[in-house]
């Protein structure tokens, strides 16, 4: 899997002679992105949407999750967080799938910590839809109503002509995501770990362990949060 944690500096084109910035101070260009086009939000007026684009494939998303959790529950009211699935080669679009089931039949949240674990720790990939039912049986979801609810996420639904996969491969590409874990930030600006990590490199305190870029990227994301909030971004 390439670029599994990110390296989404280069193909933006953003790096500026800008010196980094403390998490709580961010620089535009060093420590968090800012896209050359915004992405629409739909998450309404006064709202600030908050986008993890992930796989569940992927180790530092795995690894991320934990903190990425606690942080959500300390959001204000006014933020939204929602996930967008990301496959970058077909044969992982099975964990797409699963990801639009799972909200299909409101089991996301509850089992996306499970599925993490089922990948990352018992190595039970999870890449058939049958292995996916097998186990998610485990935690009540009837095989026949996920298996329903998997071919749906390939399906254009009534409404549209694009299936839900196609919708979520859509968002990530418009985003010109290259790597995982990123969050978009109210359509616009992108926070990534492999961005916080150069920062901090750059600013000559190199992290030492994944976990001070998870922090550093989470209190850079609180930074944008807050500036939007007193409107200066």
């Amino acid at each position: 899997m390439k670029k599994l944690l990110g390296a989404v500096l280069i193909s933006f084109g953003f790096l500026s002679g800008a010196a980094s910035a403390s998490p709580e101070a961010p620089v535009a260009g060093t420590d968090y992105l800012v896209l050359p086009q915004a992405q629409p939000t739909s998450s309404g007026p006064g709202k600030i949407e908050v986008t993890e684009f992930f796989w569940y494939g992927c180790p530092h998303c795995n690894a991320l999750e934990p903190s990425l959790e606690a942080w959500v529950k300390k959001q204000g009211k006014d933020v939204v967080f929602k996930r967008v699935p990301v496959a970058f080669q077909s044969r992982f679009e099975p964990h797409t799938r699963m990801f639009i089931a799972l909200t299909a039949l409101g089991k996301e949240a509850e089992l996306t910590p499970k599925v993490f674990n089922e990948i990352h720790v018992k190595h039970n990939y999870l890449l058939t839809k049958d292995t996916q039912a097998d186990f998610l049986s485990k935690f009540g979801i009837d095989k026949a109503a996920y298996g329903a609810a998997y071919d749906a996420a390939g399906k254009p639904a009534m409404a549209r002509k694009e299936s839900p996969v196609e919708i979520a491969n859509k968002t990530w590409q418009d985003y010109k995501i290259d790597g995982v874990p990123t969050i978009a930030i109210q359509g616009k600006y992108l926070v990534s770990p492999a961005t916080s990590g150069d920062a901090l490199q750059k600013a000559g305190k190199p992290a030492t362990t994944e976990q001070q870029t998870f922090d550093a990227a989470l209190k850079t994301a609180d930074s944008i949060i807050n500036q939007i909030r007193a409107k200066k971004m």
